[in-house]
């Protein structure tokens, strides 16, 4: 079948068209170098990506599903399919079951997770996976220790050694990398807790826990946050108010699923964060919540 040249005309017309914007979008992304910190909405769990100053990529736990890759398909460059650090908090499948399928789509070069392992078929997978992947950098983070990325800083503030060997079946030292130990009190109490500090800009990131362990740490530091990933969704079992108020966040972000069974979150979190006057964000009500970092400023900019 013979085409006219007007139609023709037209294809070229919608090729170069599509060339020159995927062109404009790469040199737009290669020329932007604020700092994006993307809260995933995945549903009834976390998931967190961090492209520092548009060069190194972190992700935070990974959800329960494989939203997380949606996620970074929309905000992380597509021509970049390395991660430079993973940071699993602990291990519940809300929190892990993303990174099975990410290991299979992304290099990661360091995984920080806790030494604590969980019975179930879903984490034993991505535990054979990770020990398995000779490339992969795994590290067990304890309180104290502080990691660079460009110019930015992570601090971890939880677990502590002592925590983990008193609160596992603990034997030391570790030789094996599949040497992971078995908890002997709540998973949510192992979870990782790190400041990401740009500048001036402090987020905390907080997993899923407990209220005893955020009022140990605010009897050891009096710190306040521009950014704090509300602990376990919102759940009363998370925040503890007077952690809250020492940190006062400028910006809260609750990470939840839309009508989830278990009430996330719960009303008396959100009183107390009402209390403070702190901008409540929620996943459930607006999606994935996107800030910026440009010259030392956090802004929810769109876009540009």
């Amino acid at each position: 079948m013979n085409h006219s040249p007007v139609s023709k005309g037209l294809f070229f017309v919608s090729i170069f068209l599509a060339v020159g914007i995927v062109t404009g979008l790469f040199i737009q992304s290669i020329f932007d170098t604020r700092t994006k910190i993307v809260f995933c909405d995945v549903g009834q769990g976390d998931g967190a990506y961090i492209r520092v100053q548009n060069r190194y990529d972190i992700v935070i736990d990974a959800g329960p599903n494989t939203k997380i890759l949606e996620c970074l398909g929309k905000y992380m460059p597509f021509y970049d399919r390395t991660i430079e650090m993973a940071f699993l908090s602990h291990p519940q499948k809300d929190h892990f079951y993303g990174f099975i399928p990410m290991l299979d789509r992304y290099t990661i070069t360091t995984f920080m997770l806790n030494p604590i392992s969980n019975d179930s078929k879903s984490f034993q997978e991505l535990k054979s996976k990770l020990t398995k992947n000779s490339s992969l950098h795994i590290v067990n983070p304890y309180a104290g220790a502080t990691y660079t990325l460009g110019s930015s800083h992570i601090e971890i503030h939880w677990p502590t050694r002592q925590f983990i060997a008193e609160n596992s079946l603990f034997s030391s030292p570790r030789k094996e990398r599949n040497n992971f130990y078995t908890a002997t009190s709540d998973l949510n109490a192992f979870s990782l807790i790190f400041a990401y500090q740009e500048g001036k800009i402090d987020v905390l990131f907080t997993g899923d826990t407990t209220p005893e362990t955020l009022f140990a740490l605010s009897q050891k530091a009096n710190h306040r946050y521009d950014i704090l990933k509300v602990p376990h969704h919102g759940s009363k079992n998370g925040l503890n108010s007077t952690f809250l108020s020492l940190a006062e966040p400028t910006w809260s972000v609750i990470s939840v699923g839309k009508n989830n069974s278990y009430g996330h979150p719960h009303q008396e979190v959100l009183d107390m964060l009402k209390a403070i006057k702190t901008n409540i964000l929620r996943t459930d009500e607006i999606g994935d919540v996107v800030f910026y970092i440009e010259n030392g400023k956090l802004t929810r900019e769109p876009e540009y």
